[in-house]
Order: C-alpha cells, then structure tokens, then sequence
C-alpha cells in the first residue's frame, strides 16, 4: 500500500513450484537516546540508520530489513522523524477514516508530534535519567507465517511501549486490560480501540479527528494550542511513573525503584521502608477515615527521585505515581514552616550550629529572593493557561529556567553532601535509612495535626491552612525521635543526624520545585495509572 508497496516482492520457491509473498511492516518501540552532536534535519531522506551510539538497548532476535539504497542491517532503527513523509502517509489530512492500514496516520501523528518536540525543546540524556524516545524499525516477513484470519499486513509493537506512546501523543488510557483483549484510548482528538483476533491476540485500530466524517486539515490535525499533557518530560524514569514506580537515585538509595501505583503497593513499600509494619498500619487506619489520606509516604517522592528535567529546559511535567502524590515539601505551608522553625532551631543550637545548617538558611533565603515561587510553586502557570495562548510559549514565558537551573545545583550540591558521608569511612550513615526513619514518623502528621487543630492546639500558621501548617510543625517535633533512634545505630553525634535531616528537607524542596506533578490535594485513583507489571513488557501487539 503506497510506498510500502515497493516492499513486497515475490521469492520463487522451485522446490514448491510457487511464488512466496514477502513484505515489509514497521516495529514500532522505545528506545534509550543518546542524540549525537550533529543536528538531524526533520526532512532527512533517505532516513538515518541509528544503530550507532545514539540508541542503547536494542531489541536482540529481530532483523530489520532496509530497502532505501542501503545494506540490509540487523537490529536498525530510524528516528520517527527522519522517516521519507512517504511512508507515513503524505495525505495526513486526509483519508484518514477510509484508510486500511490504521498504521500510516499513526506513524504520521507521532512523526508529526517528534518533529515539533524536536524544535521546541532541547533535551538530552543526563547521568541522573535517560531520554526515550520512539523508533521504527522494518521488518520484513512471509505471508505464509501470516494467521488466516488476517487480511492485511500489521504493524508490531509492545504492549510496555505503546502505553507510553499513546499518552505522549496526548491520549488517556480508558480501558487498559491486555489480558483481555480490551484497551481503549481517547484524547487530543487521537481514539485507540482494540479488537481480539482468537490466533494473534488484541489488534489496535487508531483513528484520528472530533468528527468521523469530516477529516481534518493538515493544519488542523496537529493545532497549535497542545494540551498540557503532551509536556511530561520523556525519559525512562517519568514513563516509570506512569505504571506508578517511583525511579530512585541508586547512588543513595541503594534500589532501582518503589512501586506505590496501588494502595496494596504502596503497604507494601512501607514495609520494605518499615519492618516492624507499624508505617503500614497507620495508613490503613487514616484511610478509614479518609480514603485520599496516604500523606506523608509521599514525601517518598521527592527525597528517592533523581532530577529528571533537563537542565536548561523548562519542561518540568511528571506523570502521577501514586494517589496523592504532593506532601508537605511541595506546599507552600511546609515551606514556610520550615524556614520558621529553622531559625529558631538556629537560636536554640546557638555556637554548636554547624556552618551546614546555615547553609540551609542562607541558600532557602537567597532562593525566596530570586523567585517568588520558590515558596508559592508554579500549579498556575499549569493549570490557568489561557485559552488563546500557545501552552509552550505561556509555560515557558513564566517559568524561569534559570532559576530551575540554580535550584538543581542547591539540589546536587546536597546531593553532594550525602554522598561524603556514605563513603566517609569513620561514619557509618545510610541515606536511605533517614528517608525510612522519615516516613516512619512523617505517615503519622495527617491524623495528629487534625486532632490539634480540633483541639485548638495549633501553632502559627501565617494564614495558610491550618492542619498542612501543623502537620510541618510536627514533623519538626519528630526530629527529637529520628535523632535517638538514628544515632546510636549509626554511632554517630546526634547533632549530625539533625543536621542530615535539615539537609534532607532542603533536597526535598529543591526536588519538588523542579518538578510539577499535580495541583495540590488531587486526588488520582487507581485507575488513572497503569498496572505496574506492564511496565517493559515485551508482550506484543499488533496496529491494523
């Protein structure tokens, strides 16, 4: 069909006396980039084999198969937007619903999608994330391994990729159980259903435009007022986060990741973080009262996380992991308090203070001078975008990149920090153990600052809400507890557990300013997420 017709040809088989029908098809997947110092213009034709170092992880036991004037090669894969226009469907605005091959207008949205992510942003792959993006291979096969229930030739893919390249085109998943058959997807005018064939398994059909009969424009099918969701940032940590795993920074954690998707995932995270069970409990207890009430293992989030924007770039946008994924060291009223009761922390240690702590001090104060939303955050630069505005030039007009930038290095230099006393050898201190210790007590703030503020017990709250201004506060009067049950397992002075755990809310803050997730106390259920054991399954799937 098209230009993919000059890809089928006819292999005479003597000892059959018959012709054997070959054919070429993509394989459409994710692979980790590492993008070369040269720019690869959008028009390149014929299209650039990329088996060279850009791409890592290449899929083995598949032979792609090249018919471009160049040498067949194995395991090759092209960059979506490289591909000749021909191949992907040159009429993109039209025939769009009469097209028999769903695969070229999808090839054509995503190539269309990685040409512009290609111009408007610069992004790279860095020591703390791996830039992922998606590639076509050829396969070439025989119609005589085909299914007789096919009529037609089908693209591959995976089922762990095509979650992912279905959202990054601006689609929600509404239905996603492979096992079954059924998966349905809809959004920015892209639809995704699926049909079950007995021999091969789930077929998808995509079709893209608001009104069936009525095919867009080129110009209209791809406007210039992209919604929100297409800005995640696209590396292999953030689609981790879709499956709701939490990647870690290994160096400190000591693990790849956290999975806390589901509420069962997240019980069993805080067993792994708790042993005695009692983090656990308390979750389950607050959740009788209020079903969103997981505050406090999500300050997990930002203190295991590595950076995962680009430096120099302001997409900042990270998929949702789990229920209610901003705590207190993404809100303004944790922020505050902090500052609060670290000065009067200061006053207290008077000369034993270690130049450390007023580090902390004096980078938060020169922060909150530079930018306003170092305290404020940025959810209205997300969520109030006008309507007439492109989303890419109001985000990136209010977002000081800069700032980010200065914000990543407070974040690397605590980053830093840690990493000298894990290999001091005459302390014996563990990171992760500090965020276990953490979480322990932090799940505890929910149910103890309602009662406070029920009892008329609170403390200032600068006229922010009350229970989030006591529930930083208590955290505060947790420390005392983190310090005697720290100290004399790492045999270390109690006041450089103290001092850790400033420096930890500090790097938590820095994290979470960095990145945007959510508004704050959305709530995102279950099935907003996908099940985490879908994540890199190599289950295939076929695209009509």
């Amino acid at each position: 069909m098209g230009a993919w017709a000059k890809h089928t040809k006819l292999r005479w088989k003597w000892s059959q006396m018959r012709f054997e029908t070959l054919f070429v098809t993509p394989e459409i997947t994710l692979l980790n980039y590492k993008p070369l110092n040269e720019t690869i213009s959008a028009n390149f034709a014929p299209p650039q084999a990329l088996h060279e170092s850009r791409w890592i992880g290449e899929i083995p036991g598949v032979t792609e198969y090249s018919d471009f004037g160049r040498p067949e090669f194995d395991s090759t894969y092209y960059n979506i937007e490289c591909l000749d226009s021909t191949l992907v469907d040159k009429q993109v605005g039209t025939g769009m619903y009469d097209e028999m091959a769903c695969r070229l207008p999808f090839l054509a949205s995503l190539r269309e999608i990685e040409c512009w992510r290609d111009k408007e942003s610069n992004e790279d792959s860095s020591i703390y994330h791996t830039l992922r993006r998606p590639v076509c291979g050829f396969v070439r096969r025989s119609w005589d391994f085909m299914a007789p229930e096919l009529v037609r030739p089908l693209a591959l893919t995976y089922i762990g990729d095509i979650a992912i390249i279905v959202q990054r085109l601006g689609m929600e998943w509404q239905t996603f159980r492979p096992e079954d058959g059924e998966m349905s997807a809809e959004g920015n005018g892209h639809i995704v259903y699926s049909t079950l064939d007995r021999s091969i398994g789930p077929i998808l059909h995509y079709v893209y435009g608001q009104n069936r009969g009525e095919p867009l424009s080129p110009y209209e099918r791809l406007p210039p007022l992209f919604p929100a969701k297409l800005f995640v940032v696209p590396t292999k940590e953030a689609d981790m986060m879709r499956f709701g795993i939490l990647p870690c920074y290994k160096v400190l954690m000591g693990r790849e990741s956290y999975s806390m998707g589901t509420i069962d995932e997240i019980r069993a995270t805080l067993d792994l973080l708790d042993s005695t069970g009692t983090a656990g409990k308390k979750i389950h207890d607050n959740r009788q009262f209020d079903a969103t009430a997981t505050y406090g293992f999500s300050d997990l989030i930002p203190m295991a996380a590595p950076i995962l924007r680009q430096k120099g770039n302001w997409k900042i946008r990270l998929p949702v992991p789990t229920e209610h994924c901003i705590g207190l060291c993404s809100l303004k009223e944790g922020l505050v308090v902090f500052r609060q009761r670290l000065a009067e922390y200061i006053i207290q240690e008077g000369d034993e203070v270690s130049q450390q702590v007023l580090w902390v001090c004096q980078q938060y104060d020169a922060l909150k001078k530079t930018q306003a939303y170092w305290e404020d955050g940025i959810d209205d630069f997300f969520t109030n975008a006008p309507a007439n505005v492109r989303f890419v030039d109001h985000v990136s007009r209010h977002v000081n990149v800069p700032f980010l930038d200065q914000v990543e290095d407070m974040w690397e230099k605590t980053t830093a920090y840690f990493g000298q006393l894990y290999i001091n050898e005459d302390i014996n201190f563990r990171y992760a153990d500090l965020v276990a210790c953490h979480i322990k007590h932090a799940v505890n703030f929910w149910h103890e600052a309602h009662g406070r503020v029920q009892r008329n017990e609170q403390r200032d709250d600068h006229g922010l809400t009350t229970w989030l201004t006591e529930g930083m506060h208590l955290y505060w009067d947790y420390l005392p507890s983190i310090v005697s049950e720290l100290a004399p397992r790492f045999d270390v002075p109690e006041s450089l557990i103290a001092e850790a755990w400033i420096m930890l809310m500090f790097r938590a803050f820095c994290w979470s300013r960095c990145h945007y997730m959510c508004r704050p106390h959305e709530r995102f259920s279950e099935s907003t997420r996908l099940p985490s054991r879908y994540w890199n399954s190599k289950l295939p799937v076929y695209l009509g």
